[in-house]
């Protein structure tokens, strides 16, 4: 068993040699940008016959970045953090073996082969949850922005002024996902760019179907104005509060569900300390 650990492990070693002497060879190391771990995967990937064999496993991770990147994944970034995500796997690979030979245990080279894989997925699964946590987000503040959006409309503002305004508010300037994509929407139109187009880019980087609802909402009913645009928004507030209140209901149920095992873990710490006097004093 030794014998295997030590062969494994010299293999992995002497691959990220090449690897690190590649990486270092392309100039990433001159240019002061050299990361010891992820450089030596991402001058792997970047060969095409590599890069066209894990292409097809990549197809979700490049939907989840495009999400976080205004709907636009290039290959550098797919790269990049394909890269991050194997070297992170690559190190568990290169400390398991050293590990795994001076305490003479066999199981923790064994262990490292089975968490070297996860790694990447656990990248994987992070990503997914920062899309949903951002789809979250904007579904939970669209309503808000259309009550700003609606009060204004009915005191006589113009759309793009109203929209202006709520994009001075100190909830815009925080970062929020819907403000960043709508500030990206209103530099559009003033770069010259149709209303039309920007809205449905709006749409589009946001992918979330509220946000399309609502950008055809804008799209259909602002040309018309009056009663008809306010009834329309009217209608969309009601729908997306709904939704926001689904949403509200299932993160509700997500927590509730999550303090199970603490206070069952609780319930039975209570137990022992509760009945444990009462066995000993039993036993005697």
């Amino acid at each position: 068993m030794r014998a295997a650990i030590l062969a494994a492990w010299a293999v992995v070693a002497l691959a990220y040699g090449f690897g690190l002497a590649a990486a270092y060879r392309s100039g990433r190391g001159r240019a002061g940008k050299f990361h010891l771990l992820y450089d030596p995967v991402r001058v792997c990937i970047e060969r095409d016959a590599v890069y066209r064999w894990i292409e097809p496993w990549l197809d979700r991770p490049r939907t989840a970045l495009a999400v976080l990147n205004g709907g636009v994944c290039t290959k550098e970034r797919l790269v990049r953090w394909t890269a991050e995500a194997g070297g992170a796997g690559l190190a568990v690979l290169l400390a398991a073996g050293p590990l795994a030979l001076a305490s003479e245990s066999p199981e923790l080279a064994i262990l490292g082969g089975i968490v070297a894989p996860l790694l990447p997925l656990l990248r994987f699964q992070e990503l997914i949850k920062k899309v949903e946590r951002r789809r979250r987000q904007i579904v939970l503040e669209l309503p808000e922005l259309l009550s700003r959006l609606l009060l204004m409309v009915n005191a006589g503002e113009n759309v793009m002024r109203a929209l202006d305004k709520i994009l001075e508010s100190r909830a815009a300037r925080q970062g929020h996902p819907l403000y960043t994509e709508l500030r990206h929407a209103l530099e559009a139109v003033r770069r010259g760019e149709p209303l039309v187009a920007a809205l449905e880019e709006f749409g589009r980087r946001c992918a979330v179907p509220e946000a399309k609802m609502f950008a055809t909402t804008l799209l259909i009913n602002s040309r018309r104005g009056g009663e008809t645009f306010v009834s329309a928004l009217r209608e969309l507030a009601r729908t997306l509060w709904e939704r926001r209140k689904a949403v509200t209901r299932t993160l509700g149920e997500q927590a509730s569900s999550k303090l199970v095992f603490p206070m069952v873990v609780i319930f039975l710490l209570i137990l022992v300390l509760v009945g444990t006097p009462s066995l000993l004093m039993m036993s005697q």
